[in-house]
């Protein structure tokens, strides 16, 4: 269940351990989101939103009578043979302490031209050797300006074997089991995978190319974006974020990316 392939994983296992920063925002709260501002608009939703005292408990009726709602247009979307606009990937080095090398693996997600929440099945295929994941439960989450991506962040290589490079074919099916497919490639510097994260070059581990990975006590993402410049210590990260339980340095560069060990936020 860790994505190696032949191996079927789910793509909701992980939710905060992948690269693609809108992605990063947690997708059940942007769909939670567009659900209540959608009810808030209908004018039943308005009434109820206004004169109850506990606007939470019609919140499953609003979602009941939204799903209703939107089902013409659910329907409408099945009729469209779906095909990839965009293809976004990168590879992960993800290091769990100073002295190691890092974990390795590859992220794809992909934009498809019919709705997301249609989405069925990922796989990828790496041409040269025939190796091949599945997802059969993509992450789907909304990236803003109108796009939206299914896809999965915790793709491995074979055990004790090397991500393979060249060029890949990802696979997009939707509930309807029509297929579609597009290209993509994976090029990096193999000795990444092998160097503790102290040897990483300056122009990766650059000020310039960082973000920072908040996280709550159960391990959700609930912040990632560059340093704020009152953030000088843990203080005053915790002041912005009460809720953050542990946090982890990143480093972008170009479509390879860097996630730094866990370090705790003590709350003296």
């Amino acid at each position: 269940m860790d994505g190696r392939p032949t191996f079927t994983m789910s793509g909701s296992t992980r939710p905060a351990s992948f690269y693609f920063f809108p992605a990063l925002q947690g997708s059940a709260f942007r769909l939670h989101c567009v659900a209540t501002r959608l009810w808030r608009a209908l004018p039943i939703g308005r009434r109820f939103f206004r004169h109850s005292s506990s606007p939470l408990k019609f919140f499953s009726l609003a979602s009941s009578l939204l799903l209703t709602a939107a089902l013409p247009l659910l329907s409408s979307c099945s009729d469209s043979e779906p095909s990839i606009v965009n293809v976004e990937h990168n590879v992960v080095f993800d290091y769990k302490d100073e002295a190691s090398a890092p974990q390795v693996r590859f992220s794809v997600f992909v934009q498809p031209s019919s709705s997301v929440l249609r989405a069925g099945e990922i796989r990828t295929i790496h041409q040269e050797s025939g190796l091949e994941w599945h997802c059969k439960s993509p992450l789907v989450f909304h990236g803003g300006s109108g796009k939206d991506y299914a896809g999965c962040s915790s793709f491995f290589p074979p055990y004790n074997s090397e991500l393979p490079q060249g060029i890949y074919n990802v696979y997009y099916k939707d509930l309807s089991d029509r297929e579609c497919e597009a290209e993509f490639s994976l090029n990096f510097t193999p000795d990444f995978g092998l160097k503790p994260y102290s040897e990483l070059p300056y122009y990766v581990a650059n000020p310039n190319n960082e973000r920072i990975a908040l996280y709550n006590p159960e391990g959700i993402l609930i912040y990632c974006g560059i340093r704020r410049e009152n953030w000088k210590d843990n203080a005053a990260i915790l002041a912005d974020y009460g809720t953050a339980d542990r946090m982890r340095v990143c480093y972008a560069s170009g479509t390879l990316f860097f996630m730094l060990p866990f370090e705790p936020l003590q709350k003296n």
